[in-house]
């Protein structure tokens, strides 16, 4: 078997299966409020100084290739495309970083194959619950400024690079470049996965220290200027001030740790959302981490040659571990007073755990099989596949990792995951529109009343005057219209937009 020519095949495959995939548009979730805010800067040129600067880019992208505002599910769908895009391809380079600077001697081949099926692992690791659904991270914000995430991932890996490998200045300079542009991008667009940043940036710190020395004494005429600059961003574009810095005085420590502690409290009765975040892939994922930790412990002591660097292992077993925060009263606690409350379960997010099974799987392969390439690929097709056949007939933790296969499953069908109104359904609102405007009798606009769900058409796609408080608001239109009728309004010709047959029930969130 060609082993080489069946990567291309598969990784091509997978590009290619990304584009029939659907963003999540079930009225009224965050989305709407995203793809509305791009909508108020397709016609502006004023650059925001808040998390909006994603908003404006993206409104600067449609303005420049003439998607017009009609477009606005369209215009999901493009950014859904590009940034699950951006995440697959992130997630592949950090994993290809880690992975050949763990086993130095690793086959190319070898190589994709294990970033591959880290990529696999990372869309169905992680995820979470909300209203009425359970989805993977990619489609509860890939239409979203948390973009940053596998941006986060992206500058983590070119860090790995500049300080384990050797590369010529250009591209060092390059790399640090792009460092800083992106750097600045996270700290204003969502400065939380900054945090994660700095969080591997302090774990490279402690595990390569000697590294850190020597880079840190002879380019310190860049690195100064680096760090100095970061900061400079960090504090423009903090969003809020972190609760952590009221209390760092002698009088008010003591009420540090009574806060620590409250808020843990909070954080692990529910607030870290563990019951749909953690999943039977995770459990299984850390017992294969004692094993493998058991075996290479036992290799050092025994003096064999090891397959893998120590200090890259070490490296990915802490950062793995930041999966732990949200789950203990006192690392929630002190997470929560230096972010939020309520964002603390994204730091589940910030774990580099799905690198961690191909890592087993591979340094078991390498111990006892000669065709290394066919065993890894049957071992990890069969742990994910039993894994979700468990997790699927076993309820002992919610059947989490099936259900967020099936969310994957559900983003090929739109209409599973899409907008509930249909394309047909969306031109049948046109038609009505347009047989309104037809029979109206007076010279002033109209001005319509419809459901909740309708008047967001209305109103954003077709560019109609219709009474829409907000994506969440959920009015009674049919009172308002009333109202409206009997006041007979000078300015507006009232009209009731009655719900044609055949649609669906609107029920908000579901």
């Amino acid at each position: 078997m060609n082993f080489k020519n069946l990567f291309s095949t598969i990784f091509i495959f997978s590009i290619i299966a990304i584009l029939f995939t659907n963003p999540f548009l079930h009225y009224p979730y965050d989305i709407f409020q995203h793809l509305i805010e791009i909508d108020k800067y397709f016609l502006s040129n004023d650059i925001p100084e808040n998390r909006k600067i994603w908003h404006f880019i993206w409104a600067k992208i449609f303005y420049f290739f003439n998607i017009h505002n009609n477009d606005i599910l369209f215009r999901a769908k493009i950014i859904h495309l590009v940034q699950t895009y951006i995440a697959f391809f992130s997630i592949y380079y950090f994993s290809k970083v880690v992975i050949r600077n763990l086993f130095q001697n690793i086959d190319t081949l070898a190589l994709k194959y294990l970033s591959f099926w880290s990529v696999i692992i990372w869309f169905s690791i992680f995820a979470t619950y909300s209203m009425h659904y359970q989805l993977i991270w990619n489609l509860w914000y890939s239409v979203n400024y948390q973009i940053t995430l596998p941006l986060f991932w992206y500058i983590t890996t070119l860090t790995l690079i500049l300080i384990l490998e050797k590369i010529s200045t250009v591209k060092k300079i390059f790399f640090i470049l792009q460092i800083l542009i992106i750097s600045r991008f996270i700290l204003q667009a969502h400065s939380m996965e900054y945090m994660y940043y700095l969080m591997y940036i302090l774990t490279i710190t402690v595990v390569f220290i000697d590294k850190i020395l020597y880079i840190s004494k002879k380019y310190f005429y860049i690195l100064i200027p680096v760090v100095v600059t970061i900061i400079v961003f960090a504090k423009k574009y903090q969003p809020e001030n972190s609760a952590i810095f009221n209390y760092l005085s002698f009088e008010k420590l003591p009420k540090l740790y009574g806060l620590i502690v409250t808020e843990g409290e909070i954080i692990v009765n529910g607030f870290n959302r563990s019951l749909a975040s953690i999943n039977e892939l995770m459990y299984l994922t850390y017992y294969l981490a004692i094993i493998i930790s058991i075996i290479f412990i036992r290799d050092i002591l025994k003096t064999k040659s090891n397959l893998m660097n120590t200090r890259v292992f070490v490296f990915i077993i802490i950062t793995s571990m930041f999966v732990f925060i949200p789950l203990f009263e006192l690392s929630g606690g002190i997470f929560a007073i230096i972010t939020r409350t309520n964002v603390i379960n994204r730091i589940y997010y910030s774990s580099s755990l799905f690198v961690l099974i191909p890592i087993f799987v591979y340094y078991v392969c390498s111990l006892l099989f000669k065709n290394k390439i066919l065993m890894i690929n049957i071992i990890l097709a069969l742990i994910i596949f039993f894994t979700l056949l468990y997790s699927k007939y076993n309820n002992n933790l919610g059947h989490n990792y099936y259900k967020n296969v099936i969310s994957i499953k559900n983003s090929f069908f739109e209409r599973k995951v899409g907008f509930h109104l249909s394309k047909k359904q969306i031109l049948t609102i046109g038609d009505k529109l347009k047989f309104y405007e037809s029979i109206k009798k007076e010279k002033k606009p109209m001005y319509y009343y419809a459901r909740a769900d309708i008047a967001f058409v209305i109103k954003y796609i077709f560019r109609k005057n219709v009474y829409w408080e907000s994506r969440r608001a959920n009015p009674d239109y049919i009172k308002l219209y009333t109202q409206c009728s009997q006041k007979h309004n000078k300015t507006y010709n009232c009209v009731l937009f009655q719900v044609p047959k055949g649609f669906p029930e609107y029920e908000p969130y579901k």
